[in-house]
Order: structure tokens, then sequence, then C-alpha cells
């Protein structure tokens, strides 16, 4: 999405301006509306500030524009803007300066959020200047911009604008250092009321797909992969919610050889077939991503069969490790390794993806994910799911093991979805739970 900045905006400014001794901070106002809204408040309010700090960083910068939106542009209430914004947060130590700097026609929205002590607004001077006067008030040490090799979601800095940034901030360009760090533990943090609406949501996945997996929705050699996605999509409609991901992918139906992430087919559900289904909701800005594996008993059975039970005693176990080990202070890798662990010991080859990722704003929402190694272990976000996607359970046409979500708070972790005892059934009317 690079664009090449506008040559008249370039400032030729060899150094910050002279510092001078920052205004009195004033308190940002009251958050408007919704649920996504209030919480970005409160998520700024209480956790931007901490982020910072364990990051080491002492600014906060994030310069955007429409046509080419940051990912975290609803979190600093630019999701709307037109021109080139620059949404600047300063430690202050006992305060944290926030301060919105955007084009004259953008100031509403940005005065409506809650977000800012002072929104500034520019016109045809451009948006240089009036950031170079806020940099030189507090001049900074160190300035994180929204860059990462590894966090896609923390890398929202588009080419163009980190080129407008450097040839505008002068001096200042050299204290630049990424944010992936700062990003990754500000936005794994979930509010209150988030956890709350994100349990309602998982919880009204299950509900879908309890009925998509059940005698009322699939006849074996009848029904077909597509015939079980629309039924997902139909009853989503009808609850108002939306998809987690695009709507001709999600849901993932797939009978019989395991082929990944890929679109539902008229493949017809036969007996002996294993079916895996990921979907995810989109429940009023919250996402969800919740696999369920089932298998299809053939005549005559009663069970599944002993492979079949086998890997789905396996993830079970492995799900029950990795949440044991989701506490405060654990860190990824560690919480990856204990489910991971029980799969290796039970003579199934390790798996290549991670054991959890979290969910929010995104299906694969920033924050931490429990995997072997990588730049954002170190600690478990608050919400993930724990994904198994590639070991088949069982039941006859009801739910089995799959991904499943959990909540890390204070006292440890708290799964927000269910999980069945057996992985087969005598019947899919008599389910045992």
């Amino acid at each position: 999405m690079p664009i090449l900045a506008a040559a008249a905006l370039v400032v030729a400014v060899a150094a910050p301006p002279p510092q001078r001794t920052p205004a009195p901070t004033p308190k940002p106002g009251s958050a408007p509306g919704s649920l996504r809204e209030r919480a970005r408040k409160e998520r700024v309010d209480r956790y931007l500030l901490p982020a910072m700090r364990r990051a080491g960083v002492d600014a906060w910068l994030v310069v955007t524009r429409e046509g080419s939106m940051d990912p975290v542009a609803f979190d600093v209430g630019a999701e709307h803007a037109v021109g080139r914004v620059a949404c600047l947060f300063v430690d202050r130590g006992e305060t944290l300066e926030r301060v919105a700097i955007v084009a004259g026609f953008d100031t509403s929205a940005f005065e409506q959020s809650g977000l800012y002590n002072r929104v500034v607004p520019y016109g045809k001077e451009g948006l240089g200047p009036p950031l170079l006067e806020e940099l030189g008030k507090y001049s900074p040490r160190a300035i994180a911009l929204n860059q990462s090799k590894d966090v896609p979601l923390a890398d929202g800095l588009t080419a163009g604008n980190l080129q407008w940034l450097r040839e505008t901030a002068g001096d200042f360009s050299k204290r630049f250092v990424s944010a992936e760090a700062l990003l990754v533990s500000f936005r794994s943090r979930k509010t209150p009321s988030e956890i709350v609406k994100m349990r309602e949501a998982v919880n009204k996945t299950e509900r879908i797909l309890a009925e998509a997996l059940s005698p009322a929705v699939i006849t074996p050699g009848k029904t077909t992969e597509k015939d079980v996605a629309d039924f997902i999509r139909k009853r989503r409609k009808e609850m108002g919610l939306g998809a987690s991901w695009s709507e001709d992918q999600d849901p993932n139906v797939t009978a019989g050889i395991a082929r990944g992430h890929s679109a539902s087919t008229d493949n017809v559900i036969t007996p002996g077939a294993v079916i895996r289904i990921d979907c995810g909701m989109d429940d009023e800005g919250y996402k969800t991503d919740v696999q369920r594996l089932a298998y299809v008993l053939k005549p005559g059975e009663t069970e599944a069969p002993p492979e079949v039970q086998k890997a789905f005693d396996t993830v079970k176990a492995a799900n029950r490790a990795a949440s044991a080990a989701l506490k405060p202070g654990a860190k990824g890798v560690d919480v990856d390794r204990a489910g991971r662990k029980v799969v290796t010991d039970a003579g199934y080859p390790e798996y290549v993806f991670a054991t959890g990722h979290p969910i929010g704003f995104y299906t694969h929402d920033l924050g931490r994910c429990s995997r072997p190694t990588g730049p954002t272990t170190g600690r478990p976000a608050r919400t993930r799911s724990r994904r198994t996607r590639r070991t088949p359970s069982s039941r006859a046409c009801a739910p089995s093991c799959r991904g499943s979500s959990a909540v890390r708070s204070g006292s440890g972790s708290r799964r927000t979805t269910s999980s069945p005892r057996r992985a087969a059934s005598r019947s899919a009317s008599r389910r045992r739970r």
C-alpha cells in the first residue's frame, strides 16, 4: 500500500525547534456510545501508559490516512480520518499526554472520541509543522512507530508515511523505534466488559455449531459440505451476527481427507468421514474463532475407531495441559510447550502451528501467541483461541475436540468454550456431556 508523499508536505528543518514548556494537561472527555468505543477509551486510560513503560518508550506516534489505514486506527480514534493524521501519546510521568493533529475537516470525530487532551487542526501548512512543534514540546527520547517484521497488525505504518516522517521529523527521526512490544502488550488486554461480550459471542458460535453437527442438518450420503456451511451462514444471519473473516471462507467445512484452510465444496459427507468446521462470528465487532471435528459412524458402529478415539483423547488432554499453564506471568512458549508435549508424547508428530492466538477485533488479533519461538511469546494474551485443526476427533454428528477459547485473569485461565467428555456417542440423539 505504499503511496508517495506529496513534496509540498516535506518541511526543510534540520533540527527540532526550541523546546517549550508544555501546558497543563486537561482530562480527556467522556467516551461515546458503543461497547467498542467505551472499551477503547478504558483501554487507553488503564493500559497504554503501563504498556509504554514496559516497552521502554517515551512516546507512541501513529501516522495514518485514508486508503492505507493502520490496523489499529480504531484504537486511536482515527478510523474515519481522511487527511493524514498524527496521533501522539507522550509519557509525562504523572500523566499521559494525548494529542491528535488532524486536518481541519477531520476534527469532530477526534474530539468526540474522548481519547485526547487536545485536537490540533492543520490547514494548508500541512501536518509537518504542528507535529514538529508537539515533538519539540516534550522531546521524547524513544518514539514508537507501528513497524514490525513479525506481527502484521503491528506493522501499520506504510512505506509512504514512513518516508514522509523521516523527511519531516528532522533529528527526531533518529529516535524512532518499533512499537511492536508496546502494541502486543497494550492490545492483548481486554476490559471486563469486553470479556463478558466475548464469552457471549463464543457461546453463540457454539450454539450454531452444535445445531450444524446434528442429524437435523447432516444426513450421511446426502448432505454436502456446502449444505452445512450455508446452514451456518443462515443461522448466523438470523442471530444478527456477521462472519469473522471473509464470508465466502467462513465457515470452512471439510469432510474426508483433511485439506487445511479451504472453501466448502459439493463433496458429500459419507459414513466414516471426519468432519472439520473452522468457523467464527462477528458479534458487534468482536470476533470468534472456533473449530469442531466430528466422526460419522458407519453402519453397525457404536463407537469411533480406536485411532480416532486416541486422537480425541490426546487433543483433549493437550488442551487441558495448555489451559493449566495459562497463568499470569507465564510465557507463551511455556503454554505452547505444555500442550505440545502431550501430543508428541502420544506418538504424534509435532504440529507446525501455534497452540494459541488472540481473538478480539480481528480473528487473529494483536497480542501474544502461544508458540514455540518468536517475538510475541513473552506473556499469554488475556483472550485466546487454542487451535487443534489437524487432529481428528469424533461423535456421530456431534461436537468434539476443537479450537477452544480461554481468558487469562488474575487467578489463572478460564475456558470460554465448553468441552465434551467423550469422543463418540452411541447415537447422535444421545449425546454424553
